[in-house]
């Protein structure tokens, strides 16, 4: 048995006959956005913009670099300023100015860019940009219709508004850690800061519908958003059920109510796992008939749907002795054509081999300076009119400067120079 997959081609699938998009541009072709965005949370928005046609500019600072860029994962586990992948996929397709914001000449060179902006996004703890004179109300003097994203972890009001803050935190103040792991055991976080995951999808929904407001109108307007509130929203659920019982949820693992089974299950192989869900009479026979290729499945036939419900953990446990000798790709396979839900817990490794996502053509392979040809997620949704296209590599710190500079502000290479020898510029 093996478990792995060999990777499949990497060539990127035509579109399908007699649907080929009917224009080249992105569906923000020609929008302009100045990005003051840092981490996870304001890039994933931004990066919508730049794959999708916009020209987006980012503000940058070799003094004070984007955490991400100092965090890895870095490529050939060499650490560098423009190594690091997760700041490589937050960034596809953007261009990078590199200025000295704490002098009045760069925020003055800046707020000549922000003049130019249909859209300027942030995500710093509020009062930073008024104190750049960079805020709204002082952008919105020279350019009275843009559309001003201000994101921040708890918001620009309220007792908890001046908190440094991450998504570790955020996700436990809104509820997210209460509801993981195990009822007899601590909390346990998800991998990653959960809020910079949730709320980027709540914001770009927000300015999208403020651009068509300016298209409508030629009005502008100031978005402000806290990342934990948007991130209790997904638990709407919970918070319901609350109020109607009130009884909260209780972590509950991998468990599910009202499943026969609802576990991450062991397979052959080094930390290899398997999630399989069987809520009908249909699903729970297809399940043992899978099953009991690499075992003995009565001791599960013998149970009734009831019984299943009531020793859950037993179900658990009986499943797992089976699923334990399988190999997970084989019994992801079995099962799915059993009906079966299943899925094998990919890897990293596993997810850029993996078939479905190639055949979507999900990744984009993309040249980088420094790190070489690498594999940038794409898009997870397709517009068949305007498709998304990812245009370059994450930018390497101030690798535009003198082109924003030059083409956007009108600098002669004289200027630019000076600026540079007095450390204005990078």
């Amino acid at each position: 048995m093996t478990t792995d997959r060999p990777a499949p081609s990497t060539d990127r699938p035509a579109p399908p006959a007699g649907r080929e998009p009917a224009s080249g541009e992105g569906i923000f072709a020609g929008l302009k956005v100045l990005d003051f965005t840092w981490a996870a949370a304001g890039p994933i928005v931004t990066k919508q913009f730049s794959d999708n046609g916009a020209t987006v500019v980012k503000i940058e600072s070799g003094r004070h670099p984007d955490s991400v860029r100092l965090g890895g994962p870095f490529k050939d586990g060499r650490p560098g300023i423009n190594r690091s992948g997760f700041f490589a996929d937050f960034n596809s397709s953007k261009q990078s100015v590199a200025v000295d914001m704490g002098s009045e000449e760069g925020r003055a060179l800046v707020r000549r860019l922000a003049a130019w902006a249909d859209v300027v996004a942030e995500n710093f703890r509020p009062g930073v940009m008024d104190r750049w004179g960079l805020g709204y109300e002082q952008v919105r003097e020279t350019n009275p219709g843009v559309v001003f994203l201000s994101s921040s972890l708890y918001g620009d009001d309220g007792p908890w508004s001046s908190l440094a803050g991450f998504g570790a935190q955020g996700a436990a103040a809104a509820g997210i850690h209460a509801l993981t792991g195990w009822p007899d055991r601590a909390p346990a976080l998800p991998k990653g800061a959960y809020t910079d995951s949730t709320s980027p999808r709540y914001a770009m929904a927000a300015l999208t519908a403020a651009l068509i407001h300016r298209e409508r109108t030629g009005q502008g307007q100031r978005i402000e958003m806290s990342q934990v509130e948007s991130t209790v929203e997904i638990l709407a659920a919970h918070l319901l059920e609350y109020q109607l019982t009130g009884s909260a949820p209780d972590r509950a693992g991998n468990a599910a109510k009202g499943r026969r089974l609802h576990a991450v299950l062991p397979c052959a192989g080094d930390d290899r796992w398997i999630a399989v869900e069987a809520r009908t009479d249909a699903e729970w026979h297809g399940l043992l008939d899978v099953l009991g290729r690499y075992g003995d499945a009565e001791p599960l036939r013998e149970l009734s749907a009831v019984e299943c419900l009531i020793r859950s953990a037993e179900v658990e446990r009986l499943a797992a002795s089976l699923t334990a000798v399988a190999d997970p790709f084989e019994l992801m396979d079995r099962l799915q054509a059993a009906g079966v839900p299943s899925g094998v817990v990919l890897t990293g490794s596993d997810l850029l081999a993996d078939e479905r996502l190639r055949a979507r053509g999900h990744f984009w392979p993309l040249p980088h300076a420094e790190m070489g040809t690498l594999d940038y997620n794409g898009p997870a949704y397709r517009f068949e009119r305007t498709p998304s296209r990812l245009t370059g590599a994450a930018p390497l710190l101030g690798e535009h400067t003198d082109d924003v500079m030059r083409d956007l502000l009108g600098l002669d290479d004289e200027q630019i120079a000076d600026l540079h020898e007095r450390g204005v510029l990078r």
